[in-house]
């Protein structure tokens, strides 16, 4: 039997995703220009602390933050598409392990220490880890914080328009119950990003991209703090679209060229009012500025590379990509989110760095929750949450092999249940919002059996 990209595996890493890219949406990218090999640096600029190390250790002693540079067999014999795996979660030392038993890895101790640095507490004695509740649980909550902070960003922006000054609490008291939710089950706000009014408007726009930044922030290993800054990072970073004209905001067809300069400089307004801002972080204005510029230099308004974009620019970027490509527009229809994440993908290391990318997709899933999915045996559901095997979500099964409405039940893919054949559920493809009549909206306002 010929093996499938959606056979049971436990972990996902991102030297699958290409492969998984590649089979799932029939990409013909070939593997080999997936990812470019990064030099080392001069030997010459080494320092005590940071001299590379280039040692044979059992795949047991694995740390993150380890480079592995051979194993005790031919790559090609291995599940590895490249020959340079870099360790950067407990995940991929998983994997590793199952691969090999000795392994050659490249590292510098100060590395290690840093990795290790991102599971301390933060302030208030939390960490990414902290143990999560159930996606019933936590979306009524959840629910609760993003309706309070659409509305808070709403009042804000409309505030801005008639020429009052920024209240930084207000954003902060918002950002805050959203970094607390997202800490007990992150899965309930990817829900409510996909919960989009026909009209998407600048303020939920904002909402979400804040939220999806700061599950990047929280795959990052940042503290609270840290992802209230990101936070609020993105739920400001179009405050600049209060300043343009109406018309161009509310045009029902693609802008011309004059009107696309003038959206441009939604960055430059944006700067603008938050260094005019008290009581928002500083940095806010360099995301509002900096979070359309792109690693390959082709972004506004400065054209800069990489090295030079700010790391939270960096994360904003990725979060308001993926919300816009899951929307609906007036020049196209919205993509299925693991259509946006493949888009995502392709685009990584020229619009989007390469490695945060790579943290998102991990982050999200490669089907995130409120995903229209199609099993193999042609039953269609939608995608409730993750699990610890990110290619087998739980899923709610909506409409039967025919098409028809069936019994809504929820099947756990990571638990290798079976249909009423014996055959084991598999994801075939994912749709876009109304595939089928689907709409994840409806189903939700309807009241979609959670748990």
């Amino acid at each position: 039997m010929a093996h499938s990209v959606l056979s049971p595996e436990p972990i996902v890493n991102h030297w699958h995703l290409s492969m998984l890219f590649n089979k799932l949406f029939k990409n013909d990218q070939k593997a080999a220009n997936e990812r470019k090999h990064r030099a080392a640096k001069a030997k010459s600029t080494a320092t005590p602390k940071n001299v590379k190390k280039h040692v044979e250790i059992n795949s047991k002693d694995l740390r993150i933050g380890m480079t592995v540079t051979q194993l005790d067999k031919p790559w090609e014999e291995s599940r590895f598409m490249f020959q340079r795996v870099k360790m950067e979660s407990s995940a991929d030392i998983l994997a590793m392990q199952e691969e090999s038993t000795i392994v050659w890895v490249d590292y510098d101790e100060q590395e290690i220490q840093k990795n290790e640095k991102k599971t301390r507490p933060d302030d208030n004695g939390l960490t990414a880890d902290t143990p999560k509740v159930s996606l019933q649980e936590e979306l009524s909550a959840a629910t609760q914080v993003h309706s309070l902070a659409t509305q808070a960003v709403t009042s804000l922006f409309e505030d801005i328009r008639l020429g009052a000054e920024l209240d930084g609490k207000v954003v902060q008291q918002a950002v805050t119950g959203c970094v607390e939710s997202i800490l007990r089950n992150q899965d309930a706000s990817l829900w409510l990003t996909r919960m989009k009014n026909k009209n998407v408007d600048t303020a939920q726009h904002s909402m979400n991209v804040s939220a999806l930044s700061i599950i990047m922030a929280k795959a990052l290993g940042l503290n609270n703090r840290e992802m209230e800054d990101v936070g609020a990072c993105g739920m400001l970073h179009d405050v600049g679209k209060t300043r343009l004209p109406t018309h161009i905001l509310e045009k029902n067809a693609p802008l011309n060229a004059a009107e696309k300069e003038e959206m441009k400089r939604h960055t430059i307004y944006g700067r603008d009012i938050l260094l005019s801002t008290k009581n928002v972080m500083s940095g806010a204005a360099d995301v509002a500025y900096s979070h359309h510029e792109r690693p390959d230099g082709k972004g506004f308004p400065n054209n800069l590379t990489d090295d030079s974009i700010p790391l939270y620019s960096k994360i904003v970027s990725i979060a308001e990509a993926y919300d816009n490509m899951t929307t609906t527009q007036v020049y196209r229809p919205a993509l299925s989110p693991s259509h946006a994440l493949q888009e995502l993908y392709a685009k990584r290391g020229k619009q989007f760095n390469e490695e945060l990318v790579i943290l998102f997709i991990d982050s999200v899933g490669i089907f995130p929750p409120g995903s229209i999915v199609e099993m193999v045996n042609k039953e269609v559901g939608i995608v409730l949450a993750n699990t610890s095997d990110k290619l087998r979500p739980r899923v709610i099964m909506i409409l039967d092999s025919l098409g028809e409405p069936s019994m809504q039940r929820i099947v756990d893919l990571s638990r290798l249940e079976t249909d009423n054949e014996g055959n084991i559920y598999q994801i075939k493809t994912t749709h876009r919002d109304g595939a089928f009549g689907i709409s994840v909206n409806d189903f939700q306002r309807a009241g979609l059996r959670i748990g």
